[in-house]
C-alpha cells in the first residue's frame, strides 16, 4: 500500500505538470477555434531562453521575469503579424493552423541552429527532498505542483472576475455576438495567443529539470497536451486540467505495473475508451 501511495502522488505532481502544459492549448481553442502546431516549439524556445540567462548567472526570478513576457510579447505578435490578415480568408482555419506549423519548424530550426542539437536540462528550483506521511516528495515536485495549483486558480479568476476574461469567454461563446456588444474580437484573439504561449512558456521553465530540452522535443509536448485536450474537451480549460489529472495516474499505474514503455499506450487506450463513449470529451460540448 505505501508503493501504491508512492505512485499516485506521483501521478498527481506529473498531473499537475501536464495541467499546465495543456492550459494555453485548451484555452486559445477554445476562442480561436484553431488548432496551435507551434505549442510545443514555444516551450522549447522557453526552455533554451531560461538554460541561456541561468547560465549567464542571472537568477531564477530574474529569468522568469524576462522570459515569460517575451513568450508573451512573441506569441501576441505572431498572432497579430501572421496569422490576423490569415483571417480575411474564406478558408482561414486551414490557413491558420498550416501557418502554425510553418512556425513550429522555424522556431525548432532556429533552437537548432542557435543552441545545437544536444539536450539540455534545466537547474531544480528546490534541491533536496521532504518527507510527508512518511512519503519522500521532491522540493522541486512540491514548488511545480503548487505553481501549478495558483496557477489554475489564477486563470480561473482571471476568466471569470475580469473585464478581459469575461470577454475572451464572450468570444469563445459566440464571436458574432460578441462584436455586436462591442468586444474586439481580433484583439482578443491576439491576447490568446501570447497567452498561451506564456503558459506554454511557464512550463518549459519549471519542467526543463524533469525533462530534457532538445530542438525536437516540442512535437512530444504538442502531443500530449492535444491528448489532454481532447479527453477533456476541446476548448474546455476545465475539462483539460481534469484530464490531465486522470491521464498523470494512468500514466504512472500503467508504468508502475507494466513498465514506463506501455505508459503512452496506456494514454491512447483511455482516449479511445473516452472518444467511444464520450465523443466531445469528459467535459466538452458539441459545436
Amino acid at each position: 500500500m505505501h508503493q501504491l501511495g508512492e505512485v499516485l502522488i506521483s501521478g498527481a505532481i506529473i498531473g499537475s505538470s501536464y495541467a499546465m502544459m495543456a492550459m494555453g492549448m485548451s484555452l486559445a481553442y477554445g476562442i480561436s477555434r484553431v488548432f496551435n502546431f507551434a505549442y510545443g516549439s514555444f516551450y522549447i524556445l522557453a526552455g533554451f531562453l531560461a538554460y541561456t540567462l541561468l547560465g549567464w548567472g542571472f537568477s531564477f526570478p530574474v529569468t522568469f521575469a524576462l522570459v515569460l513576457p517575451a513568450m508573451f510579447g512573441l506569441g501576441f505578435a505572431i498572432e497579430r503579424g501572421a496569422l490576423r490578415p490569415l483571417r480575411a480568408r474564406p478558408d482561414w482555419e486551414m490557413m491558420v493552423v498550416m501557418a502554425t506549423l510553418g512556425f513550429a519548424l522555424l522556431i525548432d530550426h532556429l533552437n537548432l541552429a542557435i543552441f545545437g542539437p544536444f539536450a539540455v536540462s534545466l537547474p531544480q528550483l528546490a534541491e533536496g527532498y521532504v518527507r510527508v506521511a512518511g512519503f519522500t516528495i521532491a522540493k522541486h515536485d512540491i514548488v511545480v505542483a503548487a505553481t501549478s495549483g495558483s496557477l489554475i486558480i489564477g486563470l480561473w479568476m482571471f476568466l471569470n472576475k475580469t473585464r478581459q476574461g469575461l470577454a475572451m469567454q464572450a468570444v469563445a461563446m459566440d464571436i458574432t455576438g460578441a462584436q455586436v456588444v462591442g468586444i474586439p474580437r481580433d484583439r482578443m484573439f491576439s491576447i490568446t495567443f501570447g497567452l498561451a504561449c506564456a503558459l506554454v512558456g511557464l512550463g518549459g521553465l519549471l519542467l526543463g529539470s524533469k525533462y530534457f530540452i532538445h530542438y525536437l522535443h516540442g512535437w512530444t509536448i504538442m502531443v500530449k497536451a492535444w491528448v489532454i485536450t481532447a479527453f477533456g474537451g476541446m476548448g474546455n480549460v476545465l475539462g483539460a486540467i481534469t484530464a490531465a489529472f486522470i491521464l498523470g495516474m494512468v500514466e504512472v499505474l500503467v508504468g508502475w505495473q507494466f513498465g514506463l514503455t506501455w505508459s503512452m499506450v496506456g494514454w491512447f487506450a483511455a482516449m479511445i475508451g473516452m472518444f467511444i463513449f464520450r465523443p466531445q470529451g469528459l467535459l466538452g460540448t458539441w459545436g
